[in-house]
């Protein structure tokens, strides 16, 4: 063999040794820079401040039908609201009822129940997106309670 050959097994043979005891790392990786800490919490109940007012008739809608005494509840379903329930009040001698500081979501579902003596007990609801940034409360709900059958 020549010694060429014989120089180039050598060298061959302690680069192969030499990559066997000598132990190689992976670099590790700093990221650019640190993200600043959260300082703002997403929202997770978007929504508006209503207020549900209204006005209860007998028979019909008009001056003179007012209702006075009624019992009107309030009730609301709702993922996120915290006025998530049920709220009763009474309406006044003028048939007017309010209901302050109703947090309303666009997804919630709220609905009115009314109810006096001698009158047949109704219902008035709203679902999802009709009552969106509280336009179906803008201006008084007029529900109208009719006289029982048998009365």
């Amino acid at each position: 063999m020549s010694q060429r050959v014989v120089g180039f097994i050598l060298m061959l043979m302690s680069f192969l040794v030499g990559c066997a005891i000598t132990p190689t790392s992976a670099p590790t990786l700093k990221p650019a820079s640190t993200p600043p800490p959260l300082t703002n919490t997403p929202d997770p109940c978007t929504g508006w401040w209503c207020t549900v007012r209204g006005v209860v008739y007998v028979d019909t809608i008009g001056s003179g039908n007012e209702l006075g005494g009624a019992s009107v509840m309030l009730g609301q379903f709702s993922y996120c609201s915290p006025t998530s329930g049920q709220h009763q009040t009474t309406t006044g001698p003028d048939g007017a009822f309010e209901f302050g500081e109703v947090f309303f979501h666009d997804t919630d579902r709220i609905w009115i129940q009314v109810e006096s003596a001698g009158r047949e007990s109704t219902r008035w609801d709203s679902t999802d997106f009709y009552c969106l940034y509280c336009s179906c409360f803008g201006s008084p709900i007029e529900i109208v309670l009719h006289t029982a059958p048998d009365q």
